[in-house]
């Protein structure tokens, strides 16, 4: 196919904003019905099958880093700021994606072959390696966020929900265990990932000629990236694994279970990031004010999204938690505010992350994440043995701490911007009073979805009292010249 720009509409002052509170809707159901899913597989397979059922999705997990090594955020940055050659950089990203699919797929399933239990958990580790192939197909989502259409992929994501929930229904109707779930999961993965992939050609223009040529610059680009995310996002997965390995599928799958909570959460950072990186991208070099603004804003948006996660968690984890997994998961519990704390400054380290691409830091961010993993790695091996998962859970809280606080800083240095820490105060403010009244009302008797709901409510409720929230701020946000 010829190479020709790739059809994107200009960024309009309300579709990107559309776009976000579109992504933010569908993601809101896809979770509550991820919750329920999880609810149903967790009881399904009891705290140890559980267990042994995390750990294989943390291998496959860790591994698929080595698929992605940062070419999607690398392929967007590169056709954002080149939009005549977009075709080219989309169809370098996905050929590239499907070569690196082969070797990582072949040694995350010898992984996960290796640490299996039983035979059981290897016929399961098989299927499971299916899903580093769909990943790579479900590359092709670049072309929707290069057009501001997000939604589109979330929508991708609700199927694949959809799907799953189904599928995740009928096995346990039917008394299935670990092997019928990962052969569903990888099946409606990979199926979803396919017509994705039929969709985004059709949509856009992708090249195929030539695409070898961009490989190096899309490696050198996005390696560095890629071991960074591997490194720090990863260090997650490999405390699933550690704990797996030293204190055995029951500890493992309590602590699976509240760290996917803190993983599923994670879609309100990234459907904001999704839909600012390109904007970024094309103010860097013309518009250093515009750039600054937007980071303000980004900055108070993600913190105050990610901080009621946080003061409700701290409320009543036990309650939560039993509502959530039952009973027999209930001494998970301490585990949950200590990684919704982690998700809120994870929320913080998307907008750096995506910066550190945009200004080309991927090799300082390389040393930062090389620290991380080894203190990370180092104090699990040291502390998981004497305190099982809750070491774990607050060494992904210090390591992120380090993460963040650090790649922030860079990203201000090179910017030239500093955080809006008074907002921030302000902010954490009205998240605690919610929090407070949400722990008064649970000491009132009142049930888990009546306290828990409240404070939710009053959260945004008392933003908008104290005027800390203005409709014109969100406006500004999202709108193609942000003041």
């Amino acid at each position: 196919m010829s190479e020709a720009p790739a059809a994107r509409a200009p960024v309009s002052r309300g579709r990107a904003g559309r776009d976000i509170a579109l992504q933010i809707v569908l993601r809101v159901g896809n979770i509550a019905l991820g919750v329920a899913v999880t609810l149903l597989l967790v009881r399904a397979l009891g705290d140890e099958g559980f267990g042994r059922w995390s750990t294989l999705l943390a291998v496959i997990g860790l591994l698929s880093y080595f698929g992605d090594l940062g070419l999607d955020r690398v392929a967007v940055e590169r056709a954002a700021a080149q939009p005549e050659r977009a075709p080219s950089w989309l169809g370098a990203l996905l050929s590239l994606r499907l070569v690196l699919a082969v070797p990582v797929t072949l040694t995350a399933v010898a992984i996960c072959l290796w640490l299996s239990e039983d035979g059981t958990m290897r016929v399961a580790a098989l299927c499971l390696g299916v899903l580093v192939p769909a990943s790579a197909i479900s590359a092709a989502r670049v072309v929707f966020q290069l057009q501001v259409r997000n939604a589109v992929s979330v929508g991708f994501e609700v199927a694949n929900g959809i799907l799953w929930a189904c599928a995740v229904v009928l096995i346990a109707l039917a008394d299935g265990g670990l092997v019928a779930f990962a052969a569903a999961f990888a099946g409606v993965s990979l199926l979803v990932s396919l017509v994705q992939l039929a969709l985004a050609l059709r949509s856009t223009p992708v090249s195929w000629r030539g695409a070898t040529a961009r490989w190096g610059t899309l490696l050198r680009l996005g390696v560095p990236v890629g071991i960074g995310g591997l490194l720090t996002l990863g260090y997650g997965y490999l405390d699933q694994i550690i704990v797996f390995e030293i204190s055995g599928a029951r500890e493992a799958g309590l602590y699976g279970a509240v760290y996917r909570i803190y993983e599923r959460v994670q879609f309100l950072p990234a459907a904001l990031m999704t839909t600012l990186f390109p904007i970024f991208v094309a103010a860097r070099a013309t518009d250093p004010a515009r750039v600054v603004r937007l980071f303000r804003r980004a900055f108070d948006a993600l913190v105050l999204l990610s901080l009621p996660a946080l003061t409700i968690s701290l409320a009543g984890p036990e309650q939560i938690v039993r509502l959530l997994f039952g009973a027999e998961f209930a001494d998970s519990a301490p585990a949950l505010p200590v990684l919704m704390a982690t998700f809120v400054l994870v929320s913080v380290g998307y907008l750096a992350g995506y910066l550190i691409i945009a200004y080309g830091l991927q090799r300082r961010f390389l040393v930062i994440a090389v620290i991380a993993l080894i203190l990370n790695v180092a104090a699990n091996l040291a502390l998981v043995p004497a305190y099982g998962f809750m070491a774990a859970a607050w060494i992904t809280l210090g390591t992120e701490l380090l993460v963040a606080s650090w790649t922030v800083a860079l990203v201000c240095r090179e910017i030239g911007v500093r955080p809006p820490w008074a907002s921030t105060a302000r902010l954490a403010l009205v998240a605690a009073a919610a929090g407070v009244a949400g722990w008064g009302l649970r000491q009132a008797g009142l049930p888990v979805a009546a306290w828990a709901g409240a404070a939710a409510l009053l959260y945004p409720a008392l933003l908008l009292a104290l005027r800390l929230v203005h409709v014109d701020d969100i406006r500004a946000l999202v709108r193609r010249d942000p003041r």
